[in-house]
């Protein structure tokens, strides 16, 4: 690039003016990009950000880019969503300047989400949204990612980026690499996209007297000679002297050209740089979640825990309901693309990155404990009429032998599950006398009696029963209540059952493992193998820090259950007993932690004889099934104590240097024990060993393993041979020294209220991949939905809609296509193994074409689909997305 710079020079004698023309190579070229990040929520209000964001910014944007050659970037579509809504001239203006590349619309999702907690399919929808927004309005396709403020970023984005029509993305939080800003970001599945990481954050530009010393920070470390300076921050105002200053600017610095740009004119520039000096970009693979150079703020997968527990809910649910969506649109019903498009946006909303982190003023969250309301009373509506919508059609289609059923159990997953289910069944006076078993194709299926309620005469008003449902892939099973067992079916079945589960005092053994339970301290060892597990330990820890970030001022917990910390206070087991039908045994423990107990000291020799300030209530629920390998967790807390972290602890006898964590779309490895990292630099943020865990985590022991799955519980740590995690943090302020945020109060957030938690263990033989860890996280996490049938309801005992094989193989989304008349399959690979993949359908499809993440047709993928009858057989490489449109 040449720069061509008019000299004037006089000559006095003459009285002459003279011009010459003198070249100069411009070295380096800085693009300064003015931008405003919109925060949804956070120290604000969602209305004070609108009013800020839109009368004080993007109304002033607009008026000094009809004065001047001032350009600007607008990240999210939900702000531009209520601009049309309430300000139509201005929007007209900013949609005019969109289409003149004055505005640039980066980064273009519907919100920007935090990346690492959200489910992945809430991410796509993000995506989804936002850019098909962009297109219906203003005709534009969006190239450039900007995350500017994501808490770190997973290792499957590449891939999403790519096949959601992204060629770019610039990003702020989580490089473990300072120099080159720019290389070639690689996913899980090996998709490269080219990435600029921005080393001094989006204000690099921000401040014009420091623009000078920043440059020469940005210019070392720049791959090419192309320079990006985000110029702007959290909602701030434009800054008019921008111009004058880029024009100073370039009169005194001849080598070095400023521009006031947007990031594709960056982006096209360093790819036009790469390729003339032929520039080899280093790769750096996996999720930019290091807090060596930039913060991403792990604590805060534990702040305000009952929005990771909503949102984890209601994503599940959602996915659940829209595939069975799709099934009753093929089956000729209406599909409810207004309900679902609505809860989809609720969810959106929640999955931004301000909200799921919980890092925002409480007045925040009331508007996200609402959409929860919604979310449930709405789903629990359309859920239950697409459902029946199946069993309608279902019926007419029926040609069946008569046998009449009582009850259906629907499960949402793409493939056979065996699971526990519980189901509310109501009666008419005399009909039923007795629940004894269930059947179903002439197998008799134990049930348990929760909970029943009779007429005066003794039959059947309402009974709440649990058993274990074997249900096929995307199908339905029914089942007829038996009142009287049949003496012949019994018998077969105690002959050819495998399974079983013995109790003998506080020892519960089934065919996979033994739990020994202490009556004095409530918790439990599991023995597998030769393995031997402690696990469900609640530890009371010292909180002093904020939203944020977890502090404590002494290393040793307050308490632990076994003992540990400080001698004034103890935990106490109020009750403890086991219950046992014939498919399970429930432990139910009551345990209650005093801050104070009296006598304190010499406490080997002498027992408590007072218990005082009781600070912490606690019931636990331990489920050991006859035929399922998992032990589930049901723990209700009830917090009085202020500035406490409260973990639960699962002790191994086995000290691994890795383990295996449950991600978007995938699995990866984390390294153990890096609460113990010794850094040889001073980073930004210490190393403490936590990290988002989504739905699971594989931990190796030897020959073994033991997978720890939760729902909504995402912080986790692994160190010195015991998995952590946490479940709540109490603390009241947004930052406590006002370097993440101002220090305001946030009473909500201190905790103190009523919890449940529910998670499992699945311990295993040999490694996570052979256990099939991430299927038994996605059967924990994803229920079975039973309902009651109308009486002389006449339908086949099993159906299965979907099937997908082999193993490794996930369905993650079922739904209608916007834009058509089309079904959308998405599934993914889960073990880093290229694998042959059958669809197995209830009927042969039309037609099958492959579609990108915004549904249109991908005509790049070269694996050829065989069609064959009712299957789909095709290639899936390892960790790979696709997405199929069929009809």
């Amino acid at each position: 690039m040449k720069r061509i710079y008019l000299i004037k020079k006089t000559f006095a004698k003459a009285k002459v003016k003279q011009k010459k023309l003198i070249c100069y190579k411009c070295e380096h070229t800085i693009f300064l990009i003015p931008h405003t990040h919109y925060d949804a929520i956070w120290v604000f209000t969602k209305e004070d950000y609108f009013y800020i964001n839109i009368s004080f910014i993007l109304e002033k944007v607009v008026d000094l880019i009809e004065k001047t050659n001032y350009k600007f970037l607008i990240e999210q579509t939900f702000l531009l969503e209520e601009i049309e809504k309430k300000y139509p001239k201005l929007f007209l203006k900013i949609a005019n300047y969109i289409k003149q590349g004055k505005i640039e619309i980066a980064d273009g999702e519907y919100l920007m989400a935090d990346t690492m907690m959200p489910n992945g399919e809430t991410l796509i929808r993000e995506i989804y949204f936002g850019k098909k927004y962009a297109k219906e309005k203003f005709g534009i396709d969006v190239p450039v990612m900007w995350q500017a403020d994501s808490f770190g970023l997973n290792s499957q984005l590449p891939q999403i980026y790519k096949k959601s029509g992204y060629k770019y993305v610039a990003f702020r939080r989580g490089a473990e690499y300072k120099k080159p800003s720019e290389f070639l970001w690689q996913g899980l599945d090996n998709t490269n996209i080219l990435a600029h990481w921005m080393p001094l954050g989006y204000r690099a530009g921000f401040d014009l007297s420091e623009l000078n010393k920043n440059y020469k920070k940005l210019k070392k470390l720049s791959a090419t000679k192309c320079v990006l300076m985000p110029s702007g921050s959290g909602v701030t105002m434009p800054q008019p002297e921008t111009i004058d200053f880029v024009k100073k600017w370039n009169k005194n610095h001849r080598n070095e050209e400023m521009k006031i740009a947007t990031p594709i004119e960056f982006f096209k520039n360093l790819e036009k740089k790469i390729k003339q000096e032929n520039i080899d970009l280093k790769i750096r693979k996996g999720e930019m979640y290091c807090g060596k150079y930039s913060e991403v703020f792990p604590d805060c997968c534990s702040s305000r825990m009952w929005i990771k527990q909503g949102l984890f809910k209601y994503e599940n649910s959602m996915l659940g309901l829209e595939k069975f969506a799709a099934i009753s649109y093929l089956l000729g019903n209406v599909y409810p693309y207004d309900e679902l498009t609505n809860c989809w946006k609720k969810i959106l909303f929640i999955a931004f990155h301000d909200v799921i982190p919980g890092t925002g003023i409480d007045e925040c969250y009331l508007e996200v404990k609402q959409y929860f309301e919604y979310l449930f009373a709405t789903s629990r509506h359309f859920g239950n009429n697409i459902f029946h919508s199946i069993i309608n059609k279902e019926l007419m289609n029926n040609k069946y032998e008569n046998d009449e059923k009582d009850i259906i159990v629907f499960n949402p997953l793409s493939w056979n599950v065996k699971n526990w289910t519980e189901i509310e069944l109501n009666f008419d006076k005399g009909k039923i006398k007795e629940i004894i078993a269930l059947e179903s194709k002439e197998q008799e299926i134990d049930i348990e009696l929760i909970k029943l309620i009779r007429f005066e005469d003794n039959s059947i008003k309402y009974a709440k029963i649990g058993f274990i449902a074997d249900v096929p892939a995307i199908g339905y099973r029914t089942y007829k209540i038996l009142q009287k067992k049949s003496k012949k079916k019994f018998l077969e079945k105690s002959l050819n059952d495998e399974n079983f589960i013995k109790i003998k005092a506080n020892t519960i053994k089934n065919k996979f493992f033994t739990i020994n339970v202490n009556h004095s301290s409530g918790l439990i060892d599991i023995i597998n193998c030769k393995n031997k597990i402690k696990a469900n330990q609640i530890v009371i820890e010292e909180e002093n820090g904020d939203l944020y970030y977890h502090k404590q001022s002494f290393d040793k917990a307050i308490k632990t259950e076994d003992g540990e910390g400080i001698k004034y206070g103890a935990f106490r087991v109020e009750s403890f007993q086991i219950n046992e039908s014939k498919i399970r045994a429930v432990i139910d423990i009551k345990v209650n932690y005093f801050s104070l107990r009296w006598p304190y000291r010499l406490v080997n020799k002498r027992n408590p004889l007072l218990w005082r300030q009781k600070s912490l209530i606690c019931k636990k629920k331990i489920i050991i099934y006859k035929d399922i390998p998992r032990i589930d967790f049901i723990t209700n807390i009830e917090n009085k104590h202020p500035k406490a972290r409260i973990r639960l602890k699962f002790s191994t006898n086995t000290n691994s240097k890795k383990y295996f964590c449950g991600t978007q779309f995938g699995v990866i490895e984390r390294k153990t024990n890096q609460a113990d990292y010794k850094e040889k630099e001073k980073w930004k943020e210490k190393p403490n060993g936590e990290f988002p865990a989504l739905g699971w985590l594989d931990y190796p022991l030897e020959k073994n393993g033991l997978t720890i799955i939760n729902k909504g519980i995402p912080q986790a740590q692994v160190q010195n041979g015991n998995i952590n995690l946490t479940l709540l943090r109490s603390v009241s302020m947004v930052s406590s020294d006002g370097k993440t945020g101002p220090a305001i109060p946030t009473p909500d957030a201190e905790e103190l209220k009523k919890y449940t938690f529910k998670y499992s263990l699945y311990p295993h033989k040999e490694n996570w991949k052979n256990a099939l860890s991430y299927r038994h996280a996605l059967e924990f996490n994803t229920d079975l939905i039973g309902f009651q049938l109308k009486e002389n309801t006449n339908l086949p005992y099993k159906k299965s809609f979907l099937k997908i094989e082999p193993q490794n193989i996930i369905l993650s989304a079922m739904k209608k296509s916007d834009d058509g008349n089309g079904v959308i399959l998405r599934f993914y690979e889960t073990q880093g193994e290229k694998t042959k993949a059958t669809i197995t359908l209830y009927k042969k499809p039309k037609s099958v074409k492959y579609v990108n993440i915004l549904e249109q047709e991908d005509k790049n993928i070269k694996n050829a689909l065989n069609i064959k009858d009712n299957k789909i057989i095709l290639d899936v490489n390892a960790f790979e997305i696709i997405c199929l449109e069929i009809s």
